[in-house]
């Protein structure tokens, strides 16, 4: 997957558009696809739910979207700590300032841990 910015010059880095465009809607369909997606066998019941069982699973999300296009399950980490190891020395990080824009999505429980200070 490209890590690189859009081809229009100067819009995001892709990896927040795929993303977008995989997650969909904030509702309880998509999360539990998410979980699905990630590994998680029981199917929480609510948003909430999937959030608390999303806070314990370290997935990148580079490698969550090239997983789902052939139909495999992501590599998961034992902690936020290998998780950051990996995505840097990767350069497989979704911006920054583009996550912090994602007050209540996946973006945030995803991503928690891995930037400095935290959330």
């Amino acid at each position: 997957m490209s890590k690189k910015k859009n081809k229009n010059g100067g819009g995001p880095p892709r990896i927040v558009s795929d993303f977008a465009r995989y997650f969909g809607e904030n509702t309880l369909e998509n999360w539990q696809r998410l979980c699905r997606d990630i590994g998680i066998k029981k199917e929480p019941p609510s948003i909430t739910k999937c959030r608390e069982v999303l806070k314990s699973v370290h997935v990148n999300i580079y490698d969550l979207l090239d997983a789902v296009r052939q139909g495999t399950t992501p590599q998961r980490f034992g902690n936020p700590g290998q998780l950051k190891e990996y995505s840097v020395a990767n350069r497989k990080i979704y911006p920054r300032h583009m996550a912090e824009k994602d007050k209540v999505g996946p973006v945030r429980v995803l991503l928690r841990g891995l930037f400095r200070g935290g959330w």
